[in-house]
């Protein structure tokens, strides 16, 4: 009982004011003995909301309406599941912890009938979740299934591209893909939609691993965007280093312009792909497919420099040289048969981003590799290294660090690992030249893995300083 006693003494006449007070007094000690004997006031208690178990492996697969957002955007989730319930919807970061959740209903979804693989698979959307302001900028993973980028609000030293274009045109979801061998009728797609579930390679083009070691260098921001986020300047301009992983292969004009007006800026870029810039690509009109046909001829574009075809097609008139000094056709497959050893064998033991590693000439570093990208070989020495053909490249300054022999068409090629600045005003790029070096055969061997992973941070540390990574 909660007591309140309001009493206006000041009104009518003397006489009538004294048995006024007289009442009132009477009245207010009976009202205060009662208050006396009621209960205390207690605080009232918001009701229990019942915790939502989680959704775990409720959740089968399921994709997002975007590839990458900001900490603050919606991101509307479509979900595929055997059951229907309310539950607790984990997001896991890229070392497999849980980074936020959100409550969801799930419940049984339908594939769009038609082409999925290229229309989308149109699920209903489960739930629109609001990504916590503070989230930081990664690779992120729903129930530990489904990836997503979120970029960094604030400048980074470092922009880390996250390779979905190639992720998505070897995906087979909905029952085709880019290349026919993963296909149900060993058809390639001409458009494959981000729009369904994406799954990411665990071996050879994989780059898993760089993405969990990454964080733990010390002191270093980075800033996670997308293939699809290069076709915008302004989501890595800030940032020194541009850093491309995995299996870098299908980009668009754009996408290479913008690669190239950063470079040339003065800014750095670090390669740890092969096989990377081999397709022009392009995207549909609403950015939610990867469009690529291969042969001109069954492109509607009418611009000749647009079509969807090799990049090595003189008639794109864009060499991949020009923009990163080695191609596939120079480097081959590494692990078909051929001369090589599976690794780099180590040219320049001088070179400072071998700094720490206590390697000879002819030393190998072990990296089994399956695609190679190579720069132009126009001699071998005495000893029977590589002497590369700067007349053709014509760079200011060019060194090869490792080569491996890989094969192509029957012929040997040569995979290489190098450095170079294309003048004296533009950034340096390093090249790694395998799409190895950042999957399990590479940075998360437990052979060679630490040898990459020092390479890598005396990269990435060096060119952020200013320190030299020419050894001449």
């Amino acid at each position: 009982m909660h007591c309140h006693i309001l009493v206006n003494l000041n009104s009518g006449c003397m006489t009538n004011r004294l048995l006024t007070r007289a009442f009132l007094f009477a009245f207010a000690i009976a009202i205060l003995q009662s208050c006396k004997n009621s209960e205390p006031i207690r605080p009232v208690t918001p009701p229990v909301v019942p915790t939502l178990s989680p959704c775990g492996s409720a959740v089968s697969y399921g994709y997002t309406d975007k590839v990458s957002y900001f900490p603050g955007d919606d991101i509307e989730v479509f979900l595929q599941s055997s059951t229907t319930l309310n539950c607790g919807l984990d997001f896991y970061d890229i070392k497999g912890s849980v980074a936020f959740s959100s409550n969801v209903p799930l419940f049984t979804q339908l594939i769009w009938p038609t082409e999925p693989w290229a229309n989308g698979y149109n699920f209903q959307f489960n739930g629109k979740i609001k990504l916590p302001s503070s989230t930081a900028s990664g690779i992120y993973y729903i129930e530990n299934k489904i990836p997503f980028v979120v970029k960094s609000a604030t400048p980074a030293e470092i922009t880390v591209v996250y390779p979905v274009n190639t992720i998505n045109a070897y995906c087979n979801s909905g029952g085709e893909s880019m290349y026919g061998f993963n296909s149900t009728n060993l058809i390639a797609s001409r458009i494959v939609s981000f729009l369904r579930p994406l799954t990411e390679p665990t071996e050879e083009g994989a780059c898993s691993e760089c993405l969990k070691w990454l964080p733990s260098l010390p002191n270093l921001k980075i800033n996670y965007v997308s293939d699809l986020d290069l076709n915008d300047y302004t989501s890595f301009q800030s940032s020194k280093v541009l850093l491309i992983v995995g299996h870098s292969e299908y980009w668009t004009r754009n996408a290479r312009k913008n690669f190239d007006r950063f470079v040339n800026a003065g800014k750095n870029a670090i390669v740890l792909s092969g096989n990377t810039m081999w397709w022009q690509g392009r995207y549909s009109a609403k950015r939610d497919a990867l469009i690529c046909h291969r042969i001109a001829q069954l492109d509607p574009e009418p611009d000749p420099a647009m079509k969807t075809i090799l990049w090595v097609d003189p008639s794109l008139q864009y060499s991949i040289l020009s923009s990163i000094g080695a191609d596939f056709n120079h480097g081959g497959y590494g692990l078909k048969s051929d001369n090589g050893w599976d690794g780099f064998k180590i040219s320049n033991p001088a070179s400072p981003l071998l700094q720490g590693l206590n390697v000879k000439r002819g030393d190998i570093i072990s990296l089994p590799t399956g695609e190679y990208d190579g720069a132009p070989v126009i001699s071998f020495d005495a000893a029977g290294f590589p002497v590369l053909d700067n007349g053709l490249l014509k760079f200011e300054k060019l060194e090869l660090i490792g080569f491996d022999k890989g094969s192509r068409v029957g012929k040997e090629t040569i995979g290489t690992f190098i450095v170079f600045q294309k003048t004296k005003t533009s950034g340096i790029i390093i090249n790694a030249g395998s799409n190895s070096w950042c999957s399990l055969a590479g940075i998360g061997s437990s052979y060679s893995g630490d040898q990459l992973k020092k390479i890598t941070s005396n990269a990435i540390t060096k060119l952020l300083v200013g320190d030299p990574v020419f050894s001449k």
